[in-house]
Formats: structure tokens, C-alpha cells, sequence
């Protein structure tokens, strides 16, 4: 039975302030911990974990951070929003604004804007990052003397949020918060809301007026702190000197390559192994489920259909895990931010600003992410140029496709003495994605996109220790929320591809004397989906495809790691990866029995790989376009420009190499 929540508590503050660290910690929850602006773009909700043992039930909702209160993101304008709808849907107990003890003064005017708004008496602030307790109970008290709102000072570092969790239970909450005053709004800030604000909410004021209120909340800000608290600077002065070489024109692009380069090297070094283990669990869930099951449709549908679809995508699991905690790691520490100033002149060339690094970052695991951080870029015409150019980027659910097709027709050779030929081949498909995806954008800036780029403000955060907690947390969220993809979206995908590919029933007359697997690729010639490869052949066949690669691509709709499972079937071999020998030898092997010829070449393999680096086959993909730009518009025609690019790199390939 669940228990009644009493009471609601707003958690407001500057991005890195430690918001999403305090409602992990307070509600055992998964939020992610960031230090780039705009990372936190929904709105976290949990219930405080004390509750089991208290009377009084404490519901915590996680706010994105926010600098000020006049929106200029739409991720920022969430939390304005929840401001504004006090009196309605958004009602809540108490607003704490977490203030940055390492930032102290400017995310104070920020607590005095929201008290404004709420009101003293419904408002605390939460000095978080004084890890050597500096501010002492006087200091505390000469703050809620200046301010009237009363005022904590702690570390979610230090303490696991149990000064937290205590103080928040001394509190009253008596009284539902309503709207004290209006909100001074730009006529551009509104533009970012998902709903337009009652005029009776915002007062509608001119930039230069908005600027003098911030700047005044700046100044009342200074004044009340100026004979309380001089936060020790230490930190400040070594960061500083870390960025003197971070920032550097030349040395910051050198230090990023690096550390990207190390991500990538151990991502594939440390998850292999562990990749190798699921894959080989989940052949033994499908062999004890062969045995136990009695043959028919049933054991086909769940150890073909489920199984063999499902678990063929579960076995990238750990690849994902391993390249969150790592991005984690990354953005607790500070970096990320950096990052995205090193990158910042780079995408100015492509119309872009910094920020769209790291939707473009995240793409290199997954579009889905990478589409969704694009939330925090406040340009729109920015948001939709990079959101149309994320799924270029080369995913993790390409790379068994890449390894089956470079490992099997690339010969492994070493080129200039030093580099190997597959792994340039690699590396090429990886730039030649990238790339594609800024020239694009840059097309798109110049054309439907066209105007200035936003303003690159970010906040660079000082240098801290990461939390390898907070990076397994992080880790262990994105897994989730892997596996609900897998165990709906893919799980009904493997499901329909199941029945394409077992109905109508091959003729029993082909399938006397035939092996197991020799059965299982007959009965797939004749299903739905072998009769929708050779509708497609006379269309790819100028690519240098023939109508068993047209399933493959058909399949790889569902998901793109599908197509290597897909050859295995075709080609009569059973269960097979990327890996397998058994299957590339098949693939050189292979024959056209009209010809004669060879059905695969080096020149068919890179029309296959070059189809893959551009092409949109992902109906996940699909659906979270739909759900950030509000139509299918925009995802129909990324849908289209992918598919013709890809067509016709692949023709180009083709004729080239033929």
C-alpha cells in the first residue's frame, strides 16, 4: 500500500549546485549528478526515503537548474513554469533554493528572486559544498537576520544528507504556497514555455529593465553577504591553473583528444569481456528454454522471437553502462564543460555553438539521449539543426554491422608503416559520420535554419572529486532505461519480425531431409518477410544488394545490431554474432546462382557499411523525435534525407570499388 505524501518540497538552485546529488541521496533515486549546465532537463520526482520511519511523509520534486528567473532554455522555463503554477497543479509545502557555497554570492540573488516570488515564510536555502564547515550557526543567523528565510549550511559529500533530511523535518508545512508578486518576463523568455504564462503571473519588461533587476538582485546579494561570510578561495586558484592548460588553444584540443581517445580505447577494452559473458548467458537462457519447452510456436516465439531479439541487443548493455559511468566521472569532476568551451569555435563554424557538444557526445551511445540533451540548447533553430544531424553520429548498435563487415572483407594490413587498415576503417566510418553530421548542419543553418547562433554562456564549474557512487548511479539509470527500450520497443519489434518472418509456412515438401538449420532458412525464403527482400531487390540491387541483405536491412529497422542475427538465419547457420567464423567464412563463400560470382565483395561490403554510417533505421529513434519536436514532420523527413544520402553513398561506393 502507498503511503499518503503530506507534504511537497521544491528543490530550485544554480546547475552543479547539488540538487540532483541531494535527491539521490534523500530519495535513493537515480537522478543524474552533471556538471554542465542544462544536463538535468526533466523534472526529477521521489519520495524521501526517512518516510518509512516518520510520521510526516516528504515528496521531494528536482527542478533543472536555473541561473535566474527569466528563462532562456526550455529546460530552464520548466522551473519557471512550476513557479508560476503555484496556485494550480504545481502547488508544493516549501521551495528550498540550493545556493553554491563555491559560487555563493551569485546563486544568492537567485534565493532572494524566488523568495519574492513564494515569499520568506515558505522559503529555505541550503548552503550545499562547505566541506570544511566554515559557515557556523552566527553566520547562518546574520543571513536569515538579512534575508528572513531560514538557512542551512551542509555538504552532500560529508554527511549522505542526513542534516539535510533532519532539518527538513523540523520545518512547518502548514500552508500550500501561492504566487506573491508577478514575474518580470522578456517577450522572448515566454517564447520558451511549453505553455504561454497568465498575463495576471508575468509582467512583461524590456531587456534593458530585466537586466537591471538581475543586476540589482546581484547587488542585494553582496550586500547581505559582504560582513557574513568570505568563502575561502583555494579552489578557485587551482582550478584556474588547471585551466590555464585545459583552455588552451593548443594544449585544451590536445587534452581533449586524449581523454576521448582513453574513453573510447577502455570502453571497448573493459566492457568486451563482460559483453562476451551476457552474450554467453543469454544463449544458455535460450538453450535451458529449447530443452525445457516443447517444440512448436510457443518455444519459437520465445526463444527465436523474444530471446534471440531481445538478448541480441541486451548483450551492448554493458558497452552502454560502462560509457555513462565514464561521462559521469567526467562531468562530476568539471570537464565536461570545458569540453564543450574547446569544442565551442569548432561547431561556431558549423553554425553551431558548444553546447550541442554534448547532445553530439551522447550520441556516440545512443540517438535517444543525444536528441533529448538537445533540450538544453536555447537557440530553437540551433535545437532542431543539431537534433536533425544527431542520429549521423555513430551509435554503439552499429558497431556489430561494422565488425562482421571490416573483420570479414577488409584485409588486415598495416598502412604507412603504422596504422592497421581495419582500424582506420574504423575510424573512418566514426569521422565520416561526424562529419557528415556538422556539414549538414551547417547546410541547415544556411537554408531552413537560418539566423544568428545563440549565446554561449556556460558556467564552468570549479574542479571537484567525482563520485564513483554517483558514476554507478548514473550508469545503472541509463541501463534501465536501456532495458525498458529493450523490453518494450525491441521486445515488440523482435515480436512482428518474428511473425514476418514465420508466416505463411514454407512448403513441408522442401523442408524433407533438410538440417535444423537448413529448415530455419528455407522457412524464412518463404515467409512475409523474404517476400518483402525480394520486393525490395530490383530496388538495391544498383547497390550492389540482393534481396537477403534487403532483409537484413528491413530487419535492422527494428534495431541495427539485428542484421548480423538476420545473415545467421538467411545463410542456414543458427545463432551467430559478429564474431562468429562460421558466418563470415559463409559470406565470402556465398554465390549468385545466376552468375556464379561471388554475392559479397569489398565493394558490397563498403556500399553496406556506407548505407548503415547514413541511413535512419531506428523506429526508437523515430519515436523521440516525435515526442521532442510535437509532430512527425521533421522525423519523416530525417527519415527521408538519411535514407536517400545513404542510397546514394552507397551507389557511389558501389560503382567506385566495382
Amino acid at each position: 500500500m502507498l503511503k499518503q505524501v503530506e507534504a511537497t518540497i521544491l528543490l530550485i538552485g544554480f546547475p552543479n549546485a547539488g540538487k540532483s546529488t541531494f535527491f539521490n541521496i534523500l530519495t535513493g533515486g537515480t537522478r543524474k549528478v552533471s556538471n554542465y549546465s542544462g544536463v538535468t532537463v526533466d523534472v526529477g520526482h521521489g519520495d524521501i526515503e526517512s518516510n518509512k520511519n516518520e510520521g510526516l511523509q516528504l515528496k521531494l520534486i528536482d527542478l533543472p537548474g536555473v541561473y535566474n528567473l527569466i528563462p532562456t532554455s526550455y529546460d530552464e522555463a520548466v522551473t519557471v513554469q512550476s513557479l508560476l503554477d503555484l496556485n494550480d497543479y504545481h502547488q508544493a509545502d516549501k521551495v528550498v533554493v540550493l545556493l553554491d557555497y563555491q559560487r555563493l554570492e551569485a546563486s544568492l540573488s537567485l534565493g532572494l528572486a524566488v523568495r519574492d516570488v513564494v515569499g520568506d515564510e515558505n522559503l529555505v536555502f541550503v548552503i550545499n559544498k562547505d566541506d570544511e564547515s566554515e559557515i557556523n550557526a552566527e553566520m547562518r543567523e546574520e543571513i536569515k537576520q538579512r534575508t528572513g528565510v531560514q538557512t542551512l549550511s551542509t555538504s552532500a559529500l560529508q554527511n549522505n544528507g542526513k542534516v539535510l533530511d533532519d532539518f527538513l523535518r523540523t520545518l512547518s508545512y502548514a500552508n500550500k504556497i501561492d504566487l506573491k508578486n508577478k514575474l518580470p518576463m522578456t517577450e522572448e523568455s515566454v517564447k520558451y514555455f511549453r505553455k504561454t504564462p497568465e498575463l495576471d503571473r508575468i509582467s512583461l519588461k524590456s531587456d534593458t529593465e530585466i537586466s537591471s533587476t538581475i543586476n540589482w538582485y546581484h547587488d542585494k546579494s553582496r550586500d547581505v553577504l559582504e560582513k557574513v561570510i568570505a568563502p575561502k578561495n583555494t579552489k578557485a586558484k587551482i582550478t584556474e591553473k588547471i585551466d590555464r592548460f585545459v583552455l588552451n588553444p593548443f594544449f585544451g584540443g590536445a587534452i581533449f583528444l586524449s581523454i576521448f581517445y582513453m574513453i573510447f580505447h577502455a570502453l571497448y577494452t573493459w566492457a568486451g569481456p563482460v559483453m562476451e559473458l551476457v552474450e554467453t548467458a543469454i544463449g544458455g537462457v535460450g538453450e535451458l528454454l529449447t530443452g525445457i519447452m516443447p517444440e512448436g510456436l510457443l518455444q519459437s516465439l520465445i526463444v527465436d522471437g523474444v530471446i534471440g531479439g531481445v538478448g541480441g541487443v541486451l548483450v551492448f548493455l554493458p558497452q552502454i553502462m560502462f560509457l555513462f559511468f565514464l561521462l559521469s566521472l567526467l562531468e562530476q569532476s568539471g570537464y565536461i564543460a570545458r569540453a564543450a568551451v574547446v569544442t565551442d569555435k569548432l561547431m561556431g563554424y558549423f553554425g553551431l555553438n558548444g553546447k550541442a557538444f554534448l547532445p553530439y557526445m551522447s550520441g556516440f551511445a545512443c540517438a535517444i539521449p543525444g536528441i533529448m540533451a538537445a533540450r538544453t540548447l536555447s537557440n530553437p533553430r540551433e535545437r532542431v539543426a543539431t537534433i536533425m544531424t544527431i542520429p549521423l553520429i555513430t551509435c554503439s548498435a552499429r558497431l556489430p554491422v561494422y565488425i562482421l563487415l571490416i573483420g570479414t572483407f577488409v584485409p588486415k594490413q598495416t598502412v604507412l608503416g603504422i596504422f592497421d587498415s581495419q582500424a582506420l576503417s574504423f575510424f573512418f566510418l566514426y569521422f565520416l559520420g561526424s562529419a557528415a553530421a556538422l556539414v549538414i548542419a551547417k547546410v541547415l543553418r544556411l537554408s531552413f535554419f537560418k539566423g544568428e547562433s545563440g549565446n554561449f554562456i556556460i558556467d564552468l564549474p570549479l574542479y571537484q572529486r567525482p563520485s564513483l557512487k554517483a558514476a554507478f548511479m548514473q550508469a545503472w539509470r541509463k541501463g534501465k532505461a536501456f532495458l525498458k527500450k529493450a523490453g518494450t520497443i525491441i521486445l515488440a519489434l523482435s515480436i512482428v519480425i518474428w511473425v514476418l518472418s514465420t508466416f505463411p509456412k514454407a512448403n513441408p515438401d522442401l523442408l524433407v531431409g533438410k538440417t535444423e538449420a537448413q529448415v530455419a532458412s528455407i522457412s524464412l525464403e518463404q515467409s512475409m518477410l523474404g517476400t518483402m527482400g525480394r520486393t525490395v531487390e530490383p530496388v538495391i540491387k544498383p547497390i550492389g544488394m540482393d534481396w537477403k541483405m534487403g532483409v537484413g536491412l528491413l530487419v535492422s529497422f527494428g534495431a541495427r545490431e539485428l542484421f548480423v542475427s538476420a545473415m545467421g538465419t538467411l545463410y542456414a547457420l543458427g545463432d551467430v554474432d559478429e564474431e562468429s567464423e562460421s558466418l563470415r567464412q559463409r559470406l565470402i563463400n556465398e554465390k549468385d546462382p545466376v552468375t556464379g560470382k561471388p554475392v559479397y565483395s569489398l565493394a558490397v561490403a563498403w556500399s553496406l557499411l556506407i548505407f548503415f554510417v547514413f541511413a535512419l533505421q531506428c523506429t526508437g529513434t523515430m519515436g523521440v523525435l516525435r515526442k521532442e519536436l510535437g509532430s512527425w514532420k521533421v522525423p519523416l523527413i530525417m527519415f527521408t534525407y538519411m535514407g536517400t544520402l545513404g542510397y546514394l553513398g552507397s551507389w557511389i561506393v558501389y560503382t567506385y570499388l566495382s
